[in-house]
């Protein structure tokens, strides 16, 4: 299964004990509490220089962080507590406590901070400003989908996200898809991949309309097995095995044995 295979390779194959998901979650909200006493702080600076008239603050992040869910940790998913990330925004024109529904991406932060600085859009960009939407308004260019993917080394394989409204499709590349509705399902435990076969038909539908993922995904592992190969060659033989040591749990000839497999076949 989907979940299984993310579980394996984040080292999460066994039960935490309950002093590792105490630890896990403290440090959590630890970090939460700082960044929430680093932020106040830079408000407090600009209050005092009295620049918050002509200020924009944008508090976003490029990912979040997950605290246990399908019992994971760190970020490395795209499962929402790792994809989905808080964004506030405060400055001039702004009002105070409105709020944004509508879909939006971390590609749209550039397009918002020229429109915020007065400046022309560069041509091709992907993203489109917010500040119609910060305004009250809405921005009638922009999609009613967010696309996203993950290519790193806590999975497997590649995985591609498209949203649209409360349905969430994830595809992986060789392996079961997932279709989650958040509205209905927010910790999205269960997949509706077979129970509404259209809607996933629509949305793998509109993945293609972007990419081909599994295109995409060959295209990455043979950059990887290059990436490695380019590296292993180039690096002393005692040092390589040092490495390896340090980052492949177990590593020894039958582990040698997989990496050797896996560059013969690219």
């Amino acid at each position: 299964p989907v979940m299984d295979f993310i579980r394996v390779r984040k080292g999460c194959v066994g039960e935490f004990t309950d002093e590792e998901l105490l630890a896990i979650r403290r440090t959590y909200y630890a970090m939460a509490a700082e960044l929430d006493a680093m932020v106040g702080a830079l408000v407090d600076r600009i209050d005092a220089l009295g620049l918050a008239d002509s200020t924009y603050i944008i508090y976003i992040s490029d990912h979040g962080d997950t605290n246990m869910e399908h019992r994971m940790h760190l970020k490395n998913s795209l499962y929402e507590g790792s994809a989905r990330v808080p964004m506030m925004v405060a400055g001039p024109g702004i009002a105070p406590g409105g709020r944004v529904d509508a879909l939006v991406s971390l590609v749209d932060i550039y397009p918002t901070l020229m429109d915020m600085a007065g400046l022309a859009h560069p041509e091709g960009l992907v993203g489109y400003s917010l500040m119609p939407e910060l305004g009250g308004g809405a921005n009638r260019e922009r999609p009613d989908q967010v696309f996203s993917e993950y290519h790193s080394n806590f999975q497997n394989t590649s995985s591609f996200m498209l949203r649209r409204g409360d349905y969430k499709y994830i595809a992986y590349a060789g392996y079961e898809s997932q279709l989650f509705h958040l509205g209905e399902d927010p910790d999205e435990m269960h997949s509706l991949l077979d129970e509404r076969p259209e809607v996933a038909a629509e949305m793998a539908a509109g993945l293609r309309e972007i990419l081909d993922h599994e295109e995409v995904a060959q295209k990455v592992v043979a950059y990887d097995r290059a990436a490695f190969r380019a590296w292993r060659d180039a690096t002393d033989p005692v040092e390589y095995h040092e490495a390896m040591s340090r980052f492949y749990r177990g590593w020894g000839p039958e582990k040698e044995r997989i990496i050797e497999d896996w560059l013969a076949r690219g």
